[in-house]
């Protein structure tokens, strides 16, 4: 069974947003970017959570092969204490 609310108005299907519950037509309506098509945003909605999943996607990317690596340079370790330093304190300039 699917997640996404649907209202009927008539004899047309009406679906939800699924982070802001704004109402989206029968042609409206993007699909999550991680979570599919059975999960529907709205276009605003839609850009952030985008843009979301490609910061994540910019962060997580250089290390994709980090853990497999048979000896972890002193090097490499610092600059991912730094990478993650600089996320944690963009978070906060952001909330204030």
């Amino acid at each position: 069974m699917s997640s996404v609310n649907i209202q009927y108005i008539g004899d047309k299907k009406m679906k939800e947003c699924m982070e802001c519950g704004r109402n989206l037509g029968i042609m409206d309506g993007y699909r999550h970017p991680t979570m599919g098509k059975d999960n529907l945003l709205c276009s605003h909605c839609f850009d952030t959570v985008f843009e979301d999943v490609e910061k994540y996607r910019e962060f997580v990317t250089p290390y994709i092969g980090f853990f497999n690596k048979k000896t972890s340079t002193t090097k490499s370790i610092k600059h991912m204490r730094s990478s993650v330093h600089n996320l944690w304190s963009n978070k906060a300039h952001q909330v204030c």
